[in-house]
């Protein structure tokens, strides 16, 4: 397999890996957001240490979770995926606030 048949390929499943992605990330950061505000199973924090650590633990997978995602959607040139990951890493947390907020 030469280099552009591979190149093609990546081009050519950008559109359903950017709808994969898109969907994993609102997962993900609906996950991340109930750790930081201490509401997930499994996370629920008693002490002001662990509300500490659990907030510091999500905001530290969000961060390298973007990064990671940004990283290698445009070193493959899937923009589409880069974009996707982009907006819903960006503006699903300000949604979820916005939604907390209002109830």
């Amino acid at each position: 397999m030469s280099v552009i048949q591979l190149w093609r390929r990546i081009r050519r499943v950008d559109k359903p890996v950017a709808v994969i992605v898109g969907a994993g990330n609102l997962l993900l950061c609906g996950v991340l957001f109930l750790m930081m505000i201490g509401g997930a199973l499994g996370f629920e924090a008693t002490t002001r240490e662990q509300e500490t650590a659990a907030r510091t633990l999500a905001g530290q997978t969000f961060g390298c979770w973007l990064a990671g995602g940004l990283l290698l959607f445009s070193v493959l040139g899937m923009t589409r995926a880069l974009f996707s990951h982009l907006a819903t890493m960006l503006f699903t947390p300000v949604a979820l606030a916005l939604i907390l907020m209002l109830l």
